[in-house]
C-alpha cells in the first residue's frame, strides 16, 4: 500500500487556485463548472480525479499497468479514499464519469442512497442507468440499450452489491465498456460482509471478471483494521490510500452520563439547536423516542426513520426532514449514508454504536455547511457492563475507552482512526480543563437519587424510594416541559443501577426491604456520621418492635 500525504479542508488557498487560464483550460472543473454548478475542486478531489484519468491514459499505453507500481510507486489505478463526511466524495467519481471513455459503474449500499445518487445525476444532466432486484426483463433490456446507445451512451451505472451476483446480469455488463468502478461507502465491506451482507465479500471477484482495471472505494471513516479489509477484499492488499484530515473542527464531542437515556435525550433535544437527529440502535427504540420527543414538541416537529418503512414512507420523511428547520428526526443508521442536508445542528446518540466508526460517520452528519455544532454521546452504567466485558484491543472495546476516556475526546477519535494530531476546537473535556473545573463523569439522574438515599438512610422500601425520587425529579421536568415525564419505571431502573455499582443496596427489616447505601459508599462518610446513623436506626428498630406488640 502506498499512502499519499494528507490535506487540509480548511480552504486555504482556494480562493489563489480559483478562476485562472490555469482552471479554464482544465477539462475537470469545466465539467464540474457546467454539470454541477462548482467554481473549484479541492485539491484532494483533484487528486483523486487525476488519478482516475491519469490511470485510463496509462492503460492504454500498456494494459497490466494496475497490476504494477508505477513510477511514483503509486497503485494509480486502485485506490482507497478516506475523506470526511461532507467532503465531496462523489464529486471524485462522477466528473471523471463524464471524461472517461467507457461507463463508471457506481455501487452503492442502500437503495434510498441509489435513489438519491440517481435523482442528482439526471438533475446534473447525465445519462445514467440502475439495476436492482426485481426489475422485469424489460427494464434491463431497456438499461443496456441505453448503454450501447452510439448517440449519447449512459456514463453511469448504479447498482448494489447483490444485483451484481446475478450471472446473467454480470455477463451483460461483460459486453459494456465499464472504464471505472467506485465503490461508495466501502466500509460496508467490513461491516457488514461478515454478517447480512455477504455479497459484498465477492464485490472483488465479482470486478475482476467485469475485467474493470480501475477501482476507487470511497469512505469517510476507517481504522487501519477496516482498511486492511477493504484493501484485501477489493485489491488483493494493494492500492493507493488517498487520505484528507479525519478531523471536523466545527464538531463539538460531547459524552452525557444518564441511566435513563431517553428522558437525557429528551432534555437535551429541548437545549440543542435544530434540525437535529437522535440516533436509536432499534427500529423499536427509535419509534419510541419519536412518541416521547412527539408529546413534547408536538407531531409537526418530530418524525422517526428507520429500514422498516416503506418506500413511499421513507420518501415523506426525507423530504420532511430535508425542508424543515426546527425537526427532530429519531433514525436507526438506515438514515443518513449519502444524504446530503447540510443545516443539520446537532446529533445525539442515544443507543451506543458498535464501532467508532459507525459513531464518526454518524456524528459527522451535522455541520456540512461549516455551522458549528454538538455531537453528544449518552452513556450509562449498563453500557460499561458491556464494554468491561468486550474483548482488549477490540473495537467494541475502543468505543467504552473512548465514552470513558478523560482526555481530549477529539484526539481519541483521531487517534483511533489512524489520524493526525490536532488542537482541539471542542469537546466537553478540553472545555472543562480551560475552565478549570471537573467534568461530571456520573449520571445526573443516578446523583439524585443517590443523594436522596444518602439523606434517608433505610427510611424507604424500594418502591417508596422510586415513588419520592420520581416527585423530585418530575419538579425539574415540570419546569422545563409544563407537565410530569418521569416515569416509576424510570426511578426503577435508576435504582437498578446503583444496585448493579453496588453503590446501594436493599436490607430487610422484618421482611420488609429497604434501601441503604453500600459500605463502599459510606467509606467517604466521617465516622461521626455513622455513628448517628446507627443510633437513629436502633431508635427506629425499636418503634417498630413496639408497635407491632401494641398492635398485634
Amino acid at each position: 500500500m502506498a499512502e499519499l500525504d494528507r490535506f487540509s479542508f480548511d480552504g486555504i488557498g482556494v480562493a489563489e487556485l480559483d478562476g485562472g487560464d490555469f482552471f479554464d483550460a482544465d477539462r475537470a472543473v469545466k465539467a464540474a463548472r457546467e454539470h454541477f454548478k462548482v467554481d473549484y475542486l479541492f485539491p484532494w478531489q483533484r487528486i483523486v480525479i487525476a488519478n482516475i484519468l491519469d490511470g485510463q491514459e496509462a492503460l492504454r499505453q500498456n494494459p497490466d499497468f494496475c497490476d504494477v507500481r508505477d513510477d511514483d510507486s503509486f497503485y494509480r489505478g486502485r485506490q482507497i479514499v478516506l475523506l470526511p463526511t461532507g467532503a465531496g466524495k462523489s464529486m471524485c467519481f462522477l466528473v471523471p464519469a463524464l471524461l472517461l471513455d467507457g461507463a463508471t459503474l457506481v455501487i452503492y449500499p442502500l437503495l434510498a442512497l441509489m435513489d438519491d445518487q440517481m435523482r442528482r445525476m439526471r438533475a446534473a444532466g447525465i445519462n445514467c442507468v440502475v439495476f436492482r432486484g426485481g426489475q422485469s426483463r424489460e427494464e434491463r433490456e431497456e438499461n443496456f440499450r441505453n448503454l450501447r446507445n452510439t448517440e449519447n451512451p449512459a456514463k453511469v451505472i448504479v447498482a448494489n452489491p447483490e444485483v451484481l451476483l446475478d450471472e446473467r446480469l454480470l455477463e451483460g455488463l461483460k459486453t459494456v465498456n465499464i472504464s471505472h468502478v467506485a465503490v461508495d461507502e466501502a466500509h460496508c465491506v467490513y461491516e457488514w460482509g461478515d454478517t447480512f451482507r455477504p455479497a459484498y465479500l465477492e464485490l472483488g471477484k465479482v470486478i475482476k471478471e467485469l475485467g474493470a482495471k480501475l477501482v476507487t472505494a470511497f469512505t469517510a471513516t476507517a481504522s487501519p483494521v477496516v482498511l486492511d479489509k477493504i484493501g484485501g477484499i477489493l485489491f488483493d492488499g494493494s492500492y493507493h490510500l488517498v487520505r484528507g484530515e479525519s478531523d471536523r473542527p466545527n464538531i463539538h464531542y460531547e459524552v452525557r452520563y444518564a441511566c435513563v437515556k431517553e428522558k437525557a435525550a429528551l432534555g437535551l433535544a429541548l437545549e440543542m439547536k435544530k434540525p437535529l437527529i437522535i440516533f436509536c440502535g432499534t427500529r423499536s427504540r427509535s419509534e419510541e423516542m419519536a412518541y416521547l420527543c412527539l408529546s413534547c414538541f408536538g407531531p409537526e416537529k418530530v418524525r422517526f426513520y428507520h429500514a422498516g418503512l416503506s418506500k413511499e414512507e421513507k420518501n415523506q420523511v426525507e423530504k420532511w426532514f430535508f425542508s424543515s428547520k426546527d425537526g427532530i428526526l429519531t433514525a436507526t443508521c438506515a438514515y443518513g449514508m449519502g444524504v446530503d442536508k447540510a443545516d443539520i445542528a446537532g446529533v445525539i446518540h442515544l443507543d451506543v454504536p458498535l464501532h467508532l466508526e459507525n459513531y464518526v460517520q454518524e456524528a459527522g452528519r451535522a455541520g456540512r455547511n461549516g455551522e458549528d455544532v454538538r455531537a453528544v454521546l449518552l452513556w450509562s452504567h449498563r453500557d460499561f457492563i458491556s464494554y468491561r466485558h468486550a474483548a482488549p484491543g477490540s473495537r467494541e472495546k475502543a468505543v467504552g475507552e473512548f465514552a470513558m476516556g478523560k482526555s481530549c475526546r477529539r484526539q481519541a477519535l483521531l487517534d483511533y482512526l489512524g489520524g493526525e494530531k490536532a488542537l482541539c476546537s471542542g469537546c466537553d473535556i478540553c472545555d472543562a480543563e480551560k475552565k478549570g473545573v471537573k467534568i461530571r463523569m456520573s449520571a445526573e439522574d443516578g446523583e439524585i437519587a443517590f443523594d436522596f438515599i444518602k439523606r434517608n438512610q433505610g427510611l424507604y422500601s424500594k418502591k417508596e424510594a422510586s415513588r419520592k425520587i420520581s416527585e423530585k425529579i418530575n419538579s425539574r421536568y415540570k419546569k422545563l416541559f409544563g407537565r410530569n415525564l418521569w416515569e416509576m419505571k424510570d426511578s426503577n431502573e435508576v435504582l437498578a443501577q446503583l444496585l448493579s455499582e453496588r453503590r446501594v443496596m436493599l436490607r430487610g427489616f422484618f421482611g420488609e426491604r429497604r434501601v441503604f447505601l453500600s459500605r463502599k459508599s459510606l467509606l467517604p462518610i466521617p465516622r461521626r456520621y455513622l455513628r448517628c446513623l446507627h443510633f437513629l436506626r436502633r431508635k427506629v428498630l425499636r418503634v417498630q418492635v413496639l408497635a407491632r406488640r401494641l398492635f398485634s
